[in-house]
């Protein structure tokens, strides 16, 4: 009778053992596809203990997270996508110094990871493949994840992005963009019929090393600097403010005591401009930093350039190294938001970009001469001068992450509206139509050489 009892509490113990052993399988498992969210009040810079004492955890699927842990934040906004190696900082400085208004995200609602995981009551998350890499970075600008959607305010906002190829099937997959100047210009050996191509570019067509040619009847979409793009992604925008800024009696050429400043590394150019500044420095003082001049400031410490220019200079040369359809880069939106106005050279048409009177274009004088001699009365004119900075308290100027989040809103909602289907002749739109000029065109070389008309 004993020895039967002990049998049968020997197998009694052995089945509760092997009960404990799968469930323990299944919750590492399970916890390794899920992300931990952790509540602000906990700091990992002095401790690194969390207990369950000292805090509540909730548990969120996160598509594709890069992230294995976040911290939320008191304010419930959510936390940007981390830097990659080579890229630059993705931070809210823009966001908080426009005060532009988002949408509060809600960071504890459950985020599909895979179709088996999705609410029936929400709409499937349209995915987004960043088949390659974009200047070294494989986010894009933009972020990975359906976070950066959240913290955008898109007003569709289902969709998620991925760099990972083997995610998901190729056939699941809704966008794949693609950059054109990347290292790896390979596709997929298959393509599904609903998934759309998009076609990456932020380099003007003056400098395409490669042949858009033989990608001719394959990409649906265009996501490019273009303002006629699909989706068109400006370095910058200008939007009118909803309630003007109170008038500032303010000289801002007070206390500054130089007159232009160029910052430039790239000394060779399609538009010439190398010699358009060296012919106008025959007539006014052109102070040149970086490697094509005499003057040094140190990239790495660029908000000490910045501080500088804003303090000394009065003008700035925002001279583009392309002459190219609505080609207009950082060089302009950079400085548009410090006190010097920019003197611009490019082939845009500016007043598509900025209000009239933020800027002065050089190709608007007859000759650099001309140019130089305005600036000069500018100088001596303080009132003149301080027109240019009016615009100010009527428009507002976002760039960086603020831009860039825009056309992937735009991108999201149309990959849950536009069912219709067409494909890009890239090198006639894209090349033969940005009509790009070089120092040697017609209207351009008289102009930065004939100076002594």
């Amino acid at each position: 009778m004993l020895r039967d009892c002990n049998k049968t509490k020997r197998l009694f113990l052995s089945v509760l053992m092997i009960s404990f052993v799968t469930l323990g399988t299944y919750i590492l498992y399970t916890s390794s596809r899920l992300t931990w969210v952790v509540p602000s009040t906990v700091s990992f810079r002095s401790s690194t203990r969390v207990t369950l004492a000292d805090t509540i955890f909730k548990l969120l699927k996160v598509a594709d997270s890069p992230v294995k842990m976040s911290v939320v934040s008191k304010s419930l906004r959510a936390v940007p996508p981390p830097t990659l190696p080579g890229d630059s900082n993705l931070s809210y400085a823009d966001d908080r110094s426009l005060k532009i208004t988002k949408r509060p995200v809600d960071l504890y609602r459950e985020i599909p990871a895979d179709k088996d995981n999705i609410d029936p009551n929400n709409p499937p998350l349209k995915k987004i493949l960043f088949w390659n890499d974009a200047y070294s970075g494989m986010h894009y600008g933009f972020g990975f994840g359906r976070e950066p959607f959240l913290r955008a305010g898109c007003r569709v906002n289902t969709c998620m992005t991925t760099s990972n190829r083997s995610r998901f099937p190729i056939k699941e997959i809704d966008a794949l963009m693609w950059h054109f100047r990347s290292n790896d210009r390979s596709l997929p050996n298959t393509r599904s019929p609903h998934t759309r191509y998009v076609f990456w570019m932020m380099e003007s067509a003056s400098y395409l090393y490669g042949n858009l040619q033989i990608y001719k009847n394959v990409f649906n979409w265009t996501f490019t600097y273009r303002l006629d793009s699909d989706f068109p992604n400006p370095y910058g925008q200008v939007f009118r403010r909803q309630k003007p800024l109170p008038v500032q009696q303010r000289n801002y050429a007070a206390n500054k005591t130089k007159l232009v400043a160029w910052f430039v590394s790239n000394c060779m150019t399609q538009s010439g401009r190398e010699t358009l500044a060296k012919n106008l420095r025959k007539f006014i003082e052109v102070d040149q930093y970086g490697a094509c001049g005499l003057l040094r400031c140190d990239r790495q410490h660029e908000e000490v350039c910045l501080e500088m220019l804003n303090k000394k200079y009065k003008f700035y040369l925002a001279f583009e190294n392309s002459l190219c359809r609505d080609y207009v880069t950082e060089k302009f939106f950079n400085k548009l938001s410090l006190d010097v106005v920019p003197v611009v050279y490019g082939g845009a048409n500016y007043s598509q970009h900025a209000p009239p009177h933020s800027y002065i274009d050089a190709l608007s004088f007859p000759t650099a001469k001309a140019l130089a001699d305005y600036l000069i009365y500018l100088n001596k004119n303080d009132t003149a001068y301080n027109e240019y900075f009016r615009w100010k308290r009527f428009h507002q100027l976002i760039h960086g992450w603020a831009t860039v989040s825009r056309p992937f809103c735009d991108l999201c909602e149309r990959l849950h509206t536009d069912t219709s289907t067409s494909v890009y002749d890239l090198q006639r739109w894209f090349a033969d139509e940005s009509r790009c000029r070089t120092f040697e065109s017609k209207d351009i070389a008289p102009f930065i050489n004939g100076l002594e008309a």
